[in-house]
């Protein structure tokens, strides 16, 4: 007898049993290949986080202190004496709970660098490259949100140093370098911040190449290339579809990269630098702050209005008042300037810039020295306020498009503060990065250094010459002085030589010849080797020094006058020979 058939399941039950096996399989934690580990899928991943069993008592802990606190506040009341004391506990708890929870917040930045060694062995096989990964800092805390922030910005950079920075083998070779191209990932704390570094040992970013497929594709002309300056060109690198690839590939060549590396990590309110040396690699550095929700930033009023200041921006505070305003701000031009421990430092009027009206004469003013970006200016303001901890609200749309706000808070007094972002202001007023921390100047220099003879004009001024167009300083005595058609003039060394008296030095001394036969006039014999029709002796008050400096571009700033900063101060450059002589000079300098 053969054994009965099986009945079909019904369909209804094949379904459901395909349904469950496809939730169990799409919840159960997928395994890494080659890894031997399993991870959760992606989207449980983003939302969950990993905590120190240490860091939850410790919360919970603070939370029964907060909750004992409030009800000792509740029923003493206002008016009871030991109130203030009550509102100093709540306020360090308060304190103590924040910094816990920014703790429980923080992961390790390994977790991101984690997926590269893959990522950039799979890639530097699909680019013939030889590429070995380095990490440092993996321990380097930074919170949950930023870090997922800035992973697609990463991915980005690490890529883009695969493919566009480190060479092929034979180049490598070729160029005296291993075959084995290396790539760094460096994470630090940095003022308050996090930074994240991609350096590479490659080819580097030849400008030229930058600037010849900036002039092709029309985003600057000619012109306006041959006057750029290094940092500038590289800024080119972040445009909107940009891109020095010659051919479109897998990899790249569609000028998407940097562009979405700068606006994510701006969007978060970092900033990125980038830096590079043909023949020795580039670095890409990525700055974000350690957390977006409370900042340490300092409360100051301008114009009737509260701003705020992150205090991670902020280098020092100096105090002005009105009776020595006058002489601490100088003038280059149209700029005004302060003099700093000797350097000189822009000022910015923040009333000035935003257009509100100033109530700082009256007591003076105090200027917030702040750094970003490479930029280093004063900020002038009316008044200080206390420090706070601000908590970061967005900005709505139209507050956005003024450009110059990173975001608002209520200050503790239930007032509305904006935060002000640094760098945008720096741009908006057009204060220029400085290429070396070092070496602060306010204008843009020349790259050439020049030595000066510096010496006293008139009306006291600081003037200088280059040392290479002066030929001797002579003594000479009044009496070899002779005049001809009121203009004065020297017998040296067979050569009759048209005197310079600018700041009528000979007057002074005619004026008292009587009490002093024996009175001399220092004399700068100066001329241009290459064309004796220049050349010619400038009286001079005192020669004050000899000393390095450098040429300073002319511009608007400094109203097209010459003009050279030596020892960190500003000196006029004699231009005594005219346009040709000027010219030059400056190739003697």
């Amino acid at each position: 007898m053969e054994p009965a058939a099986e009945k079909p399941a019904p369909p209804v039950a094949i379904n459901a049993a395909i349904k469950a096996v496809e939730e169990i399989r799409q919840s159960a934690p997928e395994e890494e290949p080659g890894s031997g580990r399993r991870r959760t899928a992606s989207s449980s991943g983003d939302k969950t986080l990993r905590i120190d069993v240490e860091v939850l008592n410790r919360m919970m802990n603070l939370v029964g202190e907060l909750v004992l606190t409030r009800n000792q506040m509740l029923q003493s009341g206002v008016e009871a004496t030991n109130f203030p004391e009550l509102a100093r506990r709540l306020d360090s708890v308060t304190a103590d709970l924040r910094e816990t929870v920014m703790q429980a917040r923080m992961q390790p930045v390994g977790n991101l660098f984690g997926k590269f060694p893959r990522m950039v062995r799979d890639l530097a096989r699909t680019c013939g490259r030889d590429v070995r990964i380095e990490f440092s800092g993996q321990e380097t805390g930074l919170d949950k949100s930023l870090l997922e922030a800035i992973k697609d910005p990463l991915t980005h950079a690490v890529r883009n140093a695969v493919d566009h920075g480190i060479e092929p083998p034979a180049d490598r070779v070729l160029a005296g370098k291993p075959a084995e191209g290396c790539l760094r990932l460096r994470a630090f704390h940095q003022s308050g911040s996090v930074v994240i570094e991609v350096a590479d040992d490659g080819a580097g970013i030849a400008i030229e190449r930058v600037l010849a497929k900036a002039v092709e594709r029309g985003l600057v002309t000619p012109e306006q290339a041959k006057e750029m300056t290094e940092r500038e060109v590289l800024q080119l690198i972040f445009l909107p579809g940009f891109s020095t690839a010659s051919a479109v590939t897998t990899v790249s060549g569609r000028g998407v990269g940097m562009d979405v590396v700068r606006a994510n990590v701006e969007k978060v309110g970092g900033s990125v630098e980038l830096e590079s040396k043909v023949g020795f690699g580039t670095t890409l550095r990525l700055r974000v702050p350690l957390t977006l929700a409370i900042v340490p930033a300092l409360v100051v009023r301008s114009g009737g209005q509260s701003f705020a200041l992150p205090q991670t921006t902020l280098v020092e505070l100096v105090y002005i008042p009105t009776r020595d305003a006058a002489q601490a701000v100088e003038r280059v031009g149209a700029s005004e300037v302060y003099r700093l421990r000797e350097r000189l430092l822009p000022m910015i009027w923040l009333d000035r810039l935003l257009g509100l009206k100033s109530t700082s004469a009256e007591h003076g003013f105090y200027m917030a020295v702040l750094e970003a970006e490479g930029c280093r200016y004063g900020l002038v303001i009316d008044d200080l306020l206390a420090p706070e901890e601000i908590v970061v609200k967005p900005l709505s749309a139209v507050l956005r498009e003024i450009g110059l706000f990173s975001g608002a808070t209520v200050l503790g007094n239930g007032t509305l503060a904006l935060i002000l972002d640094i760098a945008a202001v720096a741009a908006r007023a057009g204060v220029k990065p400085v290429m070396d921390e070092q070496q602060e100047q306010v204008i843009e220099a020349v790259q050439d250094e020049a030595t000066f003879l510096v010496f006293e004009d008139r009306m006291r001024e600081r003037t200088a010459l280059p040392l290479g167009v002066v030929e001797r300083i002579e003594s000479v005595p009044l009496s070899r002085i002779e005049y001809a058609n009121g203009r004065p003039l020297l017998q040296y060394r067979g050569e009759l030589l048209q005197l310079r008296d600018d700041g009528r030095v000979l007057d002074e001394m005619e004026a008292v010849a009587t009490q002093d036969d024996e009175a001399s006039a220092t004399v700068l014999i100066c001329g241009d080797p290459g064309a004796k029709s220049l050349r010619m002796g400038i009286v001079v008050r005192r020669v004050l020094d000899v000393s390095n400096g450098t040429l300073l571009e002319k511009d608007a700033a400094n109203g097209e006058i010459d003009l050279a900063l030596v020892k960190e101060r500003l000196t006029t450059i004699f231009r005594g020979f005219g346009a040709e002589a000027g010219k030059a000079w400056r190739e003697v300098a």
